[in-house]
């Protein structure tokens, strides 16, 4: 029995909830500045029809997209891509999510850029083109007829759009273009063009940090003033007072139709990953050697990756389809995970001895994919942003705990069952799933429960800076993604499992369970490090070993504006390195450019000459190249 009288007791209850209290103030004002942070993807919660994806992070289970179940696909005989996402009334197929999804994962790998450039542009005439522009370009574009493309992006900005240079400024009622665009697929054969050029010059001022851009749709024609130029497998696209044939969208709002391209292409990418995948696995099988215990291993779980990759693209399919066409965080997930467990396959392949010349285009796609860096920490945000609107209602009642004494009560102990990682399971999951699914339908409520009880403390310790810790961010959505994937494989094993009139799948079954083991232990681990963020993370403390392993040279550069710093840094980081023994990196400070040249063979540098000419040559080019001015150097272990 606890010691002391009932007065005192009463007193230490007390100073507990205040404690508590004090502590949900801080979770309140972050949850409030994350709810209330400008996303262009950030919508009010839906709650009739709440996003399945970004539930995950207030723990909820959203049965209404869980339940629906997957119909058979049956795609017509497709000779080309073009038509699938044009409406029927414009001369297009119109297919479903699931027959897109199909279609590319039969299609040749090295036909997918083309057809991703024109679907991407079909979607965003389709969705903010006017009537007669629907009239007039869907139908060219369904047939073939006319082959589109969009040029974005520019090689000294890279994904930076903010700073573009290409201009669009109005001349006896037209708009001409004047620049140049990098990184343009099916350049050659287009013959139409989504530009995105900066328009009202008046408030493209340097003081406001803000430029307004306008995207057109130009036609290609032998008088035009357009040069295209290859380079690889891209094309550079430069525009010398080209007269645009429209607007695409409003005026000064071309930063919205760049959002839909940015995640126009997630389930087509997928899907044409995946079924390459499998082409190679089913190509090479014959060559795998099955008779020892090791290549047995690799080639089940080999074997696992793609089932669980079709899992999760039949799930995200069906909720396109069946429950909310406008999903943009299940997207993002599916793509994370596919483009994770890919390069997860390859490196299955290459153990089980196939040659790495035989997947290297894969692997390069996804190596020079340059969203996959910023997937992570975009998804987080859409997580967090959600929670923070949803959670505004436990806020208000947190907030007055004398007026809401029970539910301040509940929440008390259900916080000490989740830090004794024993959160209360109300075997709610369950009910949707197959009886013999029953375990992994209760690991995955233990998942839910405990990524909500991260998110919750990530508020609390972070405060309204949550959204500045990019590592935290994205474990995360690492968890996130895990628990979607565990979602898609548990939907499609029950539907296996209730659909069969014999025995269970013992397979299905395997691979569930499997699946799910290695998803709670990955889970486990991640929202512990969330949990003990942000001292205890060990990302610091790798990169730390990471610089005392390498002979350094650090300088220190103006780029004169934090804009042109950033440019700049992404033009070097994504640049080809001219010497092997000599690694560049770079970071940003503000204004300024941190260049670090570091190389691996410190006994050699130290004493050759040629070590330290090699990094003069580097240092040389970048000043040259950036126009740039050196204000400190630190030379680390020379």
């Amino acid at each position: 029995m606890s010691s002391g009288t009932p007065v005192e007791l009463v007193e230490a209850k007390l100073h507990t909830v205040f404690k508590i209290i004090s502590l949900y103030r801080n979770y309140s004002q972050a949850a409030a500045a994350v709810s209330n942070q400008p996303h262009n993807y950030g919508d009010a919660v839906d709650k009739k029809n709440p996003s399945f994806a970004k539930s995950l992070y207030v723990g909820n289970f959203v049965h209404a997209a869980f339940t629906k179940n997957t119909k058979e696909v049956s795609l017509p005989k497709l000779n080309k891509l073009f038509g699938i996402c044009v409406p029927k009334e414009f001369g297009g197929l119109e297919l479903s999510s699931a027959s897109i999804s199909e279609a590319y994962k039969r299609i040749n790998f090295a036909d997918l850029r083309e057809n991703i450039a024109h679907g991407s542009i079909v979607k965003c005439i389709n969705m903010i083109g006017t009537d007669e522009q629907k009239r007039k370009i869907l139908p060219q574009l369904a047939s073939g007829e006319c082959v589109a493309s969009f040029c974005i992006y520019e090689s000294k900005h890279g994904y930076d759009i903010q700073n573009n240079e290409t201009k669009a400024s109005q001349k006896n009622g037209k708009w001409i273009i004047n620049g140049s665009k990098q990184w343009v697929m099916n350049g050659e054969r287009a013959n139409m063009f989504l530009v995105l050029a900066k328009t009202m010059d008046e408030c493209n001022r340097p003081e406001s940090e803000l430029n307004f851009f306008t995207t057109f749709l130009v036609k290609k024609s032998q008088n035009s003033g357009i040069k295209i130029t290859a380079e690889g497998n891209h094309y550079n696209v430069t525009f010398n007072n080209v007269e645009a044939d429209c607007i695409l969208g409003s005026e000064n709002e071309g930063l919205n139709c760049y959002t839909m391209l940015f995640n126009s292409d997630f389930l087509e990418s997928s899907s044409a990953t995946l079924g390459e995948v499998k082409n190679i696995v089913q190509r090479t099988s014959k060559h795998f050697h099955t008779h020892d215990r090791s290549s047995l291993i690799k080639l089940g779980k080999l074997n696992s990756h793609l089932y669980t990759m079709d899992c999760v693209l039949e799930f995200t399919s069906q909720i396109l389809d069946t429950y909310d066409p406008k999903s943009d965080y299940e997207l993002i997930l599916a793509r994370l995970f596919v483009s994770e467990t890919t390069r997860s396959c390859l490196n299955l392949l290459n153990d089980l001895g196939l040659s790495k010349k035989s997947f290297k285009y894969i692997e390069n796609s996804l190596l020079f994919e340059g969203r996959s860096n910023l997937l992570p920490v975009v998804g987080a945000l859409l997580g967090i942003q959600y929670a923070g609107q949803f959670m505004a209602e436990d806020v208000k009642q947190l907030r007055n705990p004398l007026m809401f004494p029970k539910y301040t009560l509940s929440h008390i102990m259900k916080i000490q069952r989740s830090l004794k990682n024993k959160p209360k399971l109300n075997h709610y999951i369950e009910k949707h799933l197959h009886p013999s699914l029953k375990k992994q339908a209760l690991d995955l409520e233990y998942c839910l429960s405990r990524l909500q009880f991260g998110v919750q403390n990530m508020f609390i310790n972070l405060g309204p800076d949550t959204c500045y810790y990019q590592m935290i961010l994205e474990r995360a959505n690492s968890v996130a993604m895990d628990l979607f994937a565990l979602a898609a494989v548990l939907h499609r094993v029950s539907q296996k499992l209730y659909n069969s009139n014999t025995q269970p799948y013992p397979t299905e079954l395997i691979f569930a369970n499997v699946f799910c083991n290695s998803i709670r232990e990955k889970c486990s681990q991640s929202v512990d490090e969330i949990l003990d963020a942000p001292h205890n993370v060990v990302d610091p403390h790798y990169k730390v070993i990471g610089r005392n392993c390498f002979l350094c040279l650090t300088l220190k550069f103006d780029a004169g504006t934090p804009h042109r710093a950033r440019a700049i840094y992404h033009a070097i980081r994504v640049e080809k390195e001219p010497n092997s023994s000599v690694k560049r990196i770079c970071d940003t400070a503000d204004k300024f450019l941190i260049v670090k040249l570091e190389s691996e063979e410190l006994s050699s540098l130290r004493a050759s000459s040629n070590g330290l000419l090699d990094i003069l040559k580097i240092l040389s080019e970048v000043i040259q190249k950036f126009d740039l001015k050196s204000s400190s150097a630190d030379y680390d272990h020379f």
